[in-house]
């Protein structure tokens, strides 16, 4: 599955960006998980990972909204990707696509914790363009989205939600910083450093609290849905974004092509990134890969 060698203007692409679109579809989605509060029912899908009929709701919904496959506007969502053909997913990277995870953060929703946000990140032949991530459950609510070159923090206070400018928050240093990993490294990875280290199971959270200043690194193994509507925005705001288990991989980008994911179908760890990802200020990349020391991923090619 390569990439198509057509520009996005000689697609002539439509459904462009619409910030106030994503925010009013974010907050539906956010209605539709708490109204599931007391009455989550988990399933576990083949690979383990728990599933509940939010996510299933909400992935549907966006799919009403967004998808528009006689148009040239496809869906790449974590919950219905096992449904979609391969000429489909082929046009999907050629053409408009939009990446979505439901919930990001499935096995602490279903336990009544707040780690978890829904994602949105859209696509023009085969590259991240905007993203947009909504925290339901933190404070009262939290947003980050692409507007334009800008990146856009809303807070929602009393509920009335305000949104500000951000820009790429003063760098800490040193070891009390705090870096987080995925359930996958937590699980079985290793990593050897002395920061302080959180594993939340969820990717948005601590994407989002890089994008804030609160988290300094991220690092682990994640699907393209997993980062899609966090890695336009850490782009916008010049965030380094790296292969954690392979320098000679160089940047992530925001490409999703076979150079950085892995796209084949045979591949167990499909719409994965290879060798794992790790996200902090291009300042102190340096010396958190040095930090990490030993740090492993899974093995994804």
């Amino acid at each position: 599955m390569g990439r198509s060698p057509h520009t996005v203007n000689e697609l002539n692409l439509p459904s462009p960006w619409n910030r106030q679109l994503m925010v009013d579809l974010l907050l539906r989605a956010g209605r539709i998980a708490l109204g599931y509060r007391g009455k989550i029912v988990r399933e576990l899908k083949e690979d383990r990972s728990i599933v509940t009929q939010a996510d299933r709701e909400i992935e549907e919904l966006v799919s009403r909204e967004l998808e528009r496959p006689e148009e040239g506007v496809y869906l790449i969502g974590e919950e219905s990707i096992a449904q979609k053909g391969e000429e489909y997913l082929e046009q999907a990277l050629e053409k408009v696509a939009y990446a979505v995870d439901p919930i990001d953060g499935t096995a602490p929703y279903a336990h009544a914790l707040p780690h978890w946000g829904i994602s949105i990140g859209r696509m023009e032949a085969a590259r991240l363009t905007d993203g947009a991530v909504f925290l339901p459950e933190i404070r009262e609510g939290e947003m980050v989205v692409s507007d334009g070159p800008a990146v856009l923090e809303g807070i929602c206070a009393g509920g009335a939600w305000s949104f500000r400018e951000l820009h790429r928050p003063p760098l800490e240093e040193g070891a009390g910083a705090l870096i987080a990993i995925t359930q996958d490294l937590a699980k079985r990875g290793r990593i050897s450093c002395p920061n302080p280290v959180q594993a939340l199971g969820t990717a948005v959270l601590p994407l989002v609290s890089i994008l804030q200043g609160r988290v300094l690194a991220y690092v682990g193994t994640l699907k393209l849905w997993d980062l899609a509507g966090c890695l336009p925005l850490l782009a916008r705001l010049g965030f380094s974004m790296t292969h954690l288990g392979d320098k000679k991989l160089g940047p992530l980008g925001l490409e999703v092509t076979e150079d950085h994911y892995e796209l084949d179908k045979r591949h167990q760890f499909r719409w994965g990134v290879k060798a794992g990802l790790l996200v902090c200020p291009p300042a102190a990349e340096g010396w958190i890969r040095k930090a990490l020391g030993g740090s492993t991923c899974r093995k994804s090619h």
